[in-house]
């Protein structure tokens, strides 16, 4: 058996659920058991996980396991493969998917914005790709939506909102029977809809204050950027057009192009709902989050015109549904 002692190695290694080692599957990393100040090696690196494996640590009432920080990225992309299978497994309980599925997204979304360069690339498209199909098949699951609100993130970064906005929008599109392909397109322009800002300085994103009329008009630029940045990789025109005019308003008041409501595609007015109903219940550098409540009484304000009316009370419906009052 092969020990390591605990002592001062709080970051050497990070704990996971045993739900998210999949029976079957190879993982290049170790398995670690923790008892007092030791870390015990259950898998070695290679081995496979099998269900006799997991039946001893759910015999043994294990809740967490262990691998060391230095094989995080064999682990990550051990999830990546594994992803789907993971996502669609009736023995794992829905809240452990939920968090599977959220990290999962997360985790890819985050190197995107440290790499931007890699859209261009097809093993990025193709990640970016496996998340929306997985999730969007997750998605559909009746109380996935209940399960997956509580696991997301209350504080406000740019990767963390594009991976909400997927969520909402993939929910919210959900609803009107579209073809997977379709519910595919949408996704990835909702997970790409803030792409732009990755071209942004961050000293102008997370400013503490409100922005001045310089800093404003630079954040407008966004979606004209994130459709430059897109105009090289093999995305269709809904894509394109939920990053593009995503600001777009009812009353003509939104961004880059000034349109009107009939004007707007359906697939952008989704993505709008779902990036300003993010905003308004996050915690940001200058402003505390509001209830799911608040936020949808301020955007379903009949008078502003500014979303679409249709649209709005499904979102409600879905909230709702998904138990999202009050949220913060």
């Amino acid at each position: 058996m092969k020990y390591r002692d605990s002592e001062g190695m709080d970051d050497a290694f990070f704990p996971i659920s045993p739900f998210m080692i999949f029976p079957e599957a190879y993982g290049d990393f170790g398995i670690y058991l923790r008892k007092g100040r030791n870390y015990l090696l259950f898998t070695r690196e290679g081995e496979q996980f099998s269900r006799k494996h997991k039946n001893i640590l759910h015999e043994n009432g294990i809740q967490e396991v262990y691998i060391e920080s230095s094989q995080k990225p064999s682990y990550d992309r051990y999830l990546e493969e594994n992803l789907s299978r993971v996502l669609l497994d009736d023995s794992i309980p829905l809240s452990v998917r939920s968090s599977v599925f959220y990290y999962a997204s997360r985790m890819v979304v985050d190197d995107l914005f440290r790499n931007v360069e890699d859209l261009l690339d097809r093993p990025m498209l193709d990640k970016l790709t496996n998340v929306v199909r997985s999730g969007i098949r997750f998605l559909a699951l009746p109380d996935a939506m209940k399960n997956i609100i509580p696991v997301m993130s209350r504080n406000f970064k740019v990767p963390t909102h594009c991976v909400h906005a997927f969520i909402y929008s993939a929910a919210l599109f959900g609803t009107l029977g579209a073809s997977e392909q379709e519910n595919i397109d949408l996704g990835l322009g909702a997970i790409l809809h803030d792409i732009g800002k990755s071209t942004l300085p961050k000293m102008v994103l997370y400013k503490r204050g409100r922005l001045n009329s310089e800093e404003r008009e630079l954040i407008r630029l966004h979606p004209a950027k994130g459709v430059g940045m897109c105009s090289q990789v093999p995305l269709g025109q809904v894509c394109l057009n939920s990053i593009l005019f995503h600001h777009e308003k009812g009353d003509g008041s939104g961004y880059p192009a000034g349109l009107t409501m009939a004007s707007i595609p359906l697939h952008a007015r989704i993505v709008g709902i779902a990036d300003v109903f993010d905003g308004l219940t996050s915690r940001r550098s200058f402003v505390d989050p509001i209830s799911a409540d608040r936020a949808l009484s301020m955007i379903l304000e009949p008078s502003t015109g500014l979303y679409d009316p249709n649209l709005l009370e499904r979102f409600a419906e879905v909230l709702t549904q998904a138990g999202a009052a009050g949220l913060n």
